[in-house]
């Protein structure tokens, strides 16, 4: 069987307190069904070890034997209000029986005399007739008539009456518990409920809150293990306002940005369309090309730009970053810029990897702004190197006046 663990903590919490608490009252009274044996066990040997020191009253020695006489009477009164059976036997000195059942069971040779009372006693069990009994086996010093020994009395009973008293003990000691252990479950339960009621009323807030809504929430949680989530979440709000605003802010200088070339472009396309003669078409096209790249050119920094922004406001991860690569590929996708001005672009240096930790999206950034200022600021018929040296430069033939 497959343990499903509950999704609720309350349930959690319930059933992590509950568990022990049935543990415990389990052990509890397992304990207590012990205890009560032996409570019972003494109790009854008390009684036994009475019936045996009755019958030693009644041994009297005559013709030089030892007799006793154990009328009924006397044993019925231990069985008042019970359902055991009582055994008795009686041995003279020299091991005779002289009265009682002389089947009944002798003490086992490595029994330990009992400590509780002061006489020759010992209680041990046994089997007799198809039934556990219980023994109590009493010594009495005769020296009377010639006959000099210990007399031994052997007193059984069954015991019905003790495993009896035991449940007895055991059911209220069970009940008794129980009763404590269900108190302390509800008691535990309402706390639980009354504990977790700041949780469920800022999971309500939650459910309620309008997507949009960026305001702190409110310390409905009264405790300071608590108290930590609800200002982590608020300073990731406060984070979170910041990124949107910031992109915001982005948005709008872009589009204002764009705004201007685009209705430039919108100018002289509708020049062209007024205009009749190719001549005056042509010289709107190189217009529209030149306003398109100028366009082109706004549209990338402002990717840079977003880009940069992004690394800036996220966690900064350096990794290996291979800035060979990175160079060649700077050159490669700008040759198409450099022969538009007649520019011989190159690179010189390293031929092989060159690994660094870092970022590789604006390390790419900042290769690219160099060589973008480099080509920008080279008249036409110029040089622009790139080389790479364990670090790596760009070198320009300079401007021309």
């Amino acid at each position: 069987m497959k343990w499903v663990k509950p999704q609720s903590l309350y349930l959690q919490l319930l059933l992590f307190l509950g568990l022990p608490l049935i543990l415990l009252w389990g052990l509890s009274a397992f304990n207590s069904y012990v205890n009560a044996l032996q409570a019972a066990t003494q109790a009854y040997d008390r009684t036994l070890l009475s019936s045996a020191r009755t019958v030693s009253e009644r041994l009297v020695v005559r013709n030089n034997h030892l007799e006793v006489n154990v009328p009924w009477v006397v044993l019925d009164s231990f069985e008042l209000n019970m359902n055991d059976r009582l055994y008795y036997k009686v041995v003279d000195p020299s091991g005779k029986v002289i009265s009682g059942y002389d089947d009944l069971p002798a003490m086992p040779p490595a029994t330990p005399r009992t400590r509780l009372y002061p006489a020759l006693a010992w209680f041990y069990h046994t089997e007799y007739r198809g039934e556990a009994i219980r023994v109590a086996r009493l010594l009495q010093p005769v020296n009377e008539g010639g006959i000099i020994g210990m007399a031994e009395i052997y007193v059984a009973e069954t015991l019905q009456s003790r495993r009896y008293l035991a449940g007895q003990l055991l059911f209220s000691s069970w009940i008794s518990q129980g009763l404590l252990v269900l108190l302390t479950l509800v008691l535990v339960g309402w706390l639980l409920r009354r504990i977790l009621r700041p949780m469920r009323q800022l999971s309500s807030l939650m459910v309620r809150r309008e997507p949009g809504l960026l305001t702190p929430l409110p310390e409905l949680l009264p405790w300071s293990e608590t108290r930590l989530l609800i200002v982590a979440f608020n300073r990731y709000i406060d984070r979170l306002r910041g990124i949107l605003s910031r992109q915001e802010r982005f948005s709008a200088d872009a589009s204002h940005q764009l705004k201007t070339p685009l209705a430039v472009l919108k100018t002289q396309a509708a020049v062209a369309l007024a205009s009749q003669h190719p001549h005056h078409w042509y010289e709107s096209l190189q217009a529209m090309s030149v306003t398109l790249d100028s366009t082109i050119q706004l549209t990338e920094r402002l990717l840079q730009l977003s880009a940069v922004k992004h690394k800036e406001q996220g966690e900064r991860r350096f990794s290996p970053v291979n800035l060979y690569d990175i160079v060649q590929s700077g050159c490669f996708t700008r040759l198409a810029q450099a022969r538009s001005k007649h520019i011989d672009l190159g690179y010189e240096g390293e031929q092989e990897a060159m690994w660094i930790e870092g970022d590789e999206v604006l390390l790419s950034e900042l290769c690219g702004n160099l060589l973008d200022n480099a080509l920008k600021y080279t008249p036409e018929q110029g040089i622009v190197t790139a080389r790479l040296e364990r670090g790596w430069r760009c070198r320009d033939a300079g401007c021309r006046r």
